[in-house]
């Protein structure tokens, strides 16, 4: 995903681990949290940049880089649930069903914070727009349905803005960021005057 952080803006997969305040409204909103971006971290791995970077919260799938085959995640999830982290699996609603299987034994736990991420454009084009949350047939799992115009969904939901997620900062990185690499090219091209 390109995007900007703390020190500039990076092209997608450049950035695979950050760090920054959970600001997004879950129930680990605030919360210095390790957020991954990569999925080849082992337990060991993953605590020690929690623990270097005093992070209370790990985000699975940042940057949208969920993968729902990751054979690890389980346990490693119900370890950090144990020694009292946050854990967020932020997914794409259409693996919620696959999802919620996986994760059954924590889905429940007070700090497992299931993210469910629906891909909607151009929201301010759909004012009137109405949606519900439905069951899977009528009277089979839920008490009935709930529906929200997208304009008092939008007056009642938290909000973050696309600027509030430039206080994040790079932990790995594989470059410099767009702004560096511009810096760098000015000062050798100011240094090699002829």
């Amino acid at each position: 995903m390109e995007r900007f952080y703390k020190n500039g803006f990076f092209a997608e997969d450049e950035v695979k681990t950050f760090v920054g305040l959970e600001i997004e409204h879950t129930q680990a909103y605030g919360k210095r949290t390790l957020f991954l971006a990569r999925n080849d971290l082992t337990t060991d791995e993953i605590l020690e940049l929690v623990v270097l970077n005093d992070c209370e919260a790990i985000y699975y799938g940042a940057n949208r880089t969920y993968m729902h085959n990751h054979g690890l995640q389980l346990a490693q999830i119900h370890k950090f649930l144990s020694d009292g982290y946050y854990v967020t699996v932020d997914y794409p609603y259409n693996l919620h069903k696959e999802v919620k299987q996986k994760f059954s034994t924590v889905w429940s736990h007070p700090k497992f914070i299931p993210f469910c991420s629906i891909i909607f454009p151009n929201t301010e084009e759909d004012a009137q727009l109405c949606f519900k949350i439905d069951d899977i047939d009528f009277n089979k799992s839920n008490p009935g349905v709930w529906t929200s115009t997208m304009s008092k969904f939008k007056e009642q939901a938290g909000f973050t803005k696309w600027e509030d997620y430039r206080n994040d900062e790079p932990l790995h990185q594989t470059g410099p960021s767009k702004e560096e690499k511009e810096a760098s090219w000015t000062l050798s091209t100011n240094t090699n005057k002829h």
